[in-house]
């Protein structure tokens, strides 16, 4: 059960307190008694953005239960980046939806913006700080809801999360997940390394459920390799594990048919970078075949140098890393000598790289990374960078390694 904090107990409410307490609770009314009288705002979307002479203030329900790519309700999509999506249809007066969040939080306007949150069962609204700037809107279309995407000033803390439902770290084991990893050093079997890939899904998503799995008839009677009818079987129906940022294809999906598996120059291709830049294929059958890869569906496909087992690994961590680890940062510009001191500390796995943009991957303590070679400059070499974990703790040994050449951060 969520523990109710009240802003007059935890902030030492008086004269002297002169704002809202981070990541402390309080009921509507407290919330905005910070910045001004409730009828001296303009009111949006049905008093979920009130603008003040100083400040905007968001109260907003939140629900991180949405698997689906498009989520639906208002979220936090990692520890530093936070997406408002409307409850309704709101339009401006003249009919258009461009009014669905107030224009003073887009730009222009010099006004802090001040999120409260609460999850669906509570009364009060967690001050989950401040706000910058949205740097992206989503437009209503069809049936769809208006979004707005923030980043926030300070990095949710992750015992906050956990208090507001939103996360759930499930097996924070990092010693099975690097001895699993450290097996594919020594001579492995099919069986071995869908062993390993059995202990990342675990890690990153819990347990699977044998709800989970495809039946026979979803597998619609295909000839499929062994590692890929085992996933199917297994896990076949959480499709976020393998197919958030690129698609794993799948045997039956009517409605989507270029999500389903194809046939090309005799390859079962099953794999998707999310643009179609490039393909991942197979054999039709076997117990652990070859992977192979080409650019924009063009050219002869190429030997991988991996197996199908070992891609799945792969598939799994680059998911993981790229969508669900919560606690993130970003680099496109990361000299070699900076990333080989990073390797130090999460050291290269036994696999790969993949060809596709020759992405590399390690892992070590709750910290994974992939990096792939950039431009040379002035001859030094330059590599793009994606390091995640499911807390911030993994992550802290990186921030002596942080500069403003850093896309993201969220640590």
């Amino acid at each position: 059960m969520l523990r109710r904090v009240l802003a007059k107990s935890q902030a030492g409410w008086g004269t002297s307190v002169t704002g809202p307490k981070l990541y402390t609770w309080y009921s509507p009314d407290e919330a905005i008694s910070f910045f001004g009288a409730s009828d001296g705002a303009q009111s949006f979307c049905n008093g979920q953005w009130r603008v003040f002479p100083a400040a905007l203030v968001c109260l907003t329900e939140i629900d991180e239960n949405d698997p689906r790519r498009e989520a639906t309700k208002s979220h936090f999509v990692d520890a530093s980046r936070f997406c408002w999506v409307a409850d309704q249809p709101y339009r401006g007066p003249d009919g258009e939806p461009r009014y669905f969040v107030p224009p003073e939080a887009i730009a222009g306007d010099t006004r802090v913006i001040e999120l409260f949150v609460r999850p669906p069962d509570a009364r009060q609204y967690l001050y989950a700080g401040q706000l910058a700037r949205s740097y992206m809107q989503q437009f209503p279309g069809g049936e769809g809801l208006a979004s707005a995407s923030f980043r926030l000033q300070q990095t949710l803390p992750s015992r906050v999360w956990l208090e507001l439902g939103g996360l759930r770290l499930g097996d924070t084991d990092h010693a099975l997940v690097d001895l699993a990893l450290d097996r594919l050093r020594q001579p492995t079997t099919v069986h071995d390394r869908l062993g390993v890939l059995r202990q990342l899904v675990n890690y990153w998503h819990g347990p699977i459920r044998p709800e989970d799995g495809m039946s026979d008839a979803d597998l619609g009677g295909l000839p499929l390799p062994m590692p890929l009818r085992w996933w199917y079987s297994w896990a076949g129906k959480r499709s976020e594990i393998l197919g958030r940022q690129n698609r794993l294809l799948v045997p039956r999906d009517f409605e989507r048919r270029y999500n389903m598996l194809r046939i090309n120059n005799g390859r079962l291709c099953f794999y998707d970078e999310n643009q179609g830049v490039y393909q991942w294929a197979t054999e039709r059958t076997g117990d652990d075949p070859p992977v192979f890869g080409r650019y924009e569906g063009k050219g002869r496909w190429a030997y991988e140098r991996t197996t199908l087992s070992e891609h799945l690994i792969l598939a799994c961590l680059f998911e993981a890393i790229t969508c669900h680890a919560k606690y993130n940062a970003s680099v496109c510009w990361l000299d070699e000598d900076t990333l080989a001191a990073l390797a130090e500390r999460i050291p290269p796995l036994a696999l790969g790289p993949w060809r596709w943009l020759v992405t590399s991957f390690f892992g070590r303590d709750g910290a994974f990374m992939y990096a792939a070679p950039n431009d040379i400059i002035d001859g030094k070499r330059y590599y793009s960078v994606n390091i995640g974990a499911k807390t911030e703790h993994p992550l802290q040994f990186l921030k002596p390694f942080l500069n403003d050449r850093w896309e993201h951060i969220a640590i």
